[in-house]
């Protein structure tokens, strides 16, 4: 019995134990449980914060580049296509913002019917952020009634993106902490007041190239968390500038005029009936040319009708015509490699480009004013062999890398470029006239076709037959700039944005 009662003990004891290991066990799995659950909880937010931002972040990229698009004058949705901001945008597009200048485009969700309005201090959607890079604020601001956003789908009341605004406005040293001329030190010695330009190089403050616009988006998500993206943003338009209707660069440039009495070369920017609201231009040389030693080659030109010749007169005692004089082009144009370039970016960014010699049949039908287009030809053009184009107008720009043959009866409204082989002509009548400017320049060896070692470009020549008639070359600063609207709005920078 002794023996049997010390066993019996001994079994409690191994079962208290065994209990307490249970228990334990219980409170490890427990624990385990526990966290494994937390763990989930805390990945699953994670992963909805996660979603949330990433929404947020993608919902601001949409407005930036909703804006960005609707800054393109081709676009249907062109935020001045109906020319409701005369003092932001000309007729064509180029922008021409003052420093307080802003514009919203506003996206309220078409269901709730809410108010999105980024003056409201007291608004969820309120634009704290301008008044960081501006020290006027809002309150100093030239707010222009704002654009609606066009990201819901229209035939269903859906909404967009959740974005909530777009802000269009210039870019300043100021605004973006940039010290674009190195003047001063420290962000408060920055120019808060001049707009910045884009030169196709980089930023300045002289007015060179095309104005810098600032396209900022900002994003509400359900859960009030928002997002705060912004692009700094410049046409990539060419910038051209003309300083004759006719410009001939280059050494030993030779033009040879037709024998008729109603072909002229005229220098003189219209003064109406312009497709512009910009001020004409100050009468320029009706034919220009870039090296001196060149001025007989072209005056004897213009031998047969001298006074058909017209713009800015030669300083006396040259006589007044005919208008002929020597000019010069911006030093970014003066070498065939830079020649060369500017053939490559016109290319990059043409409506049309054909790899081969062309006739008229092959050029685009959808022209109109309001719809120019960059049409490049990498070979010969000879617009008098074709069917379709008699009396036809083109818009836009024509760039020809060989030769162009001109067809008198053919109007262009725009920018003629011959550059490569740089050689013009024409033979026998016809009844159309170029508005706008001409620019040969030969980059080329004719016979070869290589690029022509710098600095010095090759003898550019226009040759007209005798018996070529038209109503000749007349400068035009309306189509010029119609020819170079933007292709697109180049991005220059991105950045996301602390909330303030």
């Amino acid at each position: 019995m002794k023996n049997a009662h010390r066993q019996f003990g001994n079994n409690s004891r191994e079962v208290g134990s065994a209990l307490l290991i249970a228990i334990f066990a219980l409170l490890l799995i427990s624990v385990v449980g526990i966290a494994l659950l937390i763990s989930t909880g805390t990945d699953s937010a994670l992963a909805g914060n996660y979603r949330t931002s990433t929404s947020a972040y993608y919902a601001s990229v949409a407005g930036l580049e909703e804006a960005r698009g609707r800054l393109l004058w081709k676009n249907p949705a062109y935020v001045n296509r109906t020319n409701a901001y005369g003092t932001l945008f000309s007729p064509q597009g180029t922008p021409s913002f003052a420093v307080n200048d802003v514009l919203y485009i506003l996206n309220p969700n078409p269901i709730t019917g809410e108010t999105v309005d980024p003056l409201n201090a007291a608004s969820p959607y309120a634009d704290q952020e301008y008044g960081t890079e501006f020290t006027w604020g809002l309150s100093g601001a030239n707010v222009h009634p704002s654009v609606a956003s066009v990201s819901a789908l229209p035939a269903i009341p859906l909404p967009g993106p959740s974005y909530k605004w777009v802000r269009i406005n210039p870019v300043t040293e100021y605004a973006v902490n940039l010290n674009i001329n190195s003047a001063g030190h420290g962000h408060s010695s920055y120019d808060q007041y001049t707009p910045l330009y884009y030169d196709g190089t980089g930023l300045n403050l002289t007015n060179s190239g095309n104005e810098t616009l600032e396209v900022t988006a900002f994003s509400y998500m359900p859960d009030r968390s928002t997002r705060i993206l912004q692009y700094i943003v410049a046409p990539s338009s060419l910038s051209l500038n003309f300083p004759a209707a006719l410009t001939l660069a280059g050494n030993g440039v030779s033009y040879l005029g037709p024998d008729s009495s109603a072909y002229y070369i005229n220098g003189n920017d219209p003064t109406s009936g312009r497709s512009c609201t910009t001020p004409p231009m100050s009468s320029l040389s009706a034919i220009g040319y870039t090296n001196s030693a060149d001025q007989s080659n072209v005056v004897g030109g213009t031998s047969s009708f001298p006074a058909n010749y017209v713009g800015f007169a030669p300083p006396l005692p040259a006589p007044p015509t005919p208008s002929v004089g020597l000019v010069s082009l911006p030093a970014s144009l003066q070498k065939p490699s830079q020649i060369e370039s500017l053939i490559q970016n016109i290319t990059l960014g043409a409506d049309v480009v054909i790899q081969s010699s062309a006739t008229g049949d092959d050029l685009p039908s959808g022209m109109s004013p309001t719809n120019p287009m960059t049409v490049v030809i990498n070979g010969d053009l000879n617009l008098s062999a074709h069917t379709s184009w008699s009396t036809f107008t083109g818009y836009g720009l024509l760039l020809v890398t060989g030769t162009l043959s001109y067809d008198p009866d053919v109007s262009w409204e725009g920018i003629v470029l011959v550059m490569g082989k740089g050689t013009l002509l024409g033979a026998h009548g016809g009844i159309g006239r170029i508005d706008g400017a001409v620019l040969v320049a030969q980059s080329r060896n004719p016979s070869t076709g290589s690029v022509l070692p710098d600095p010095t470009l090759g003898p550019a020549s226009v040759s007209f037959a005798s018996n070529m008639g038209s109503y000749g070359i007349y400068y035009n600063s309306c189509t010029i700039l119609q020819a170079q609207m933007p292709s697109s709005y180049r991005l220059l920078s991105f950045r996301e944005i602390t909330p303030p």
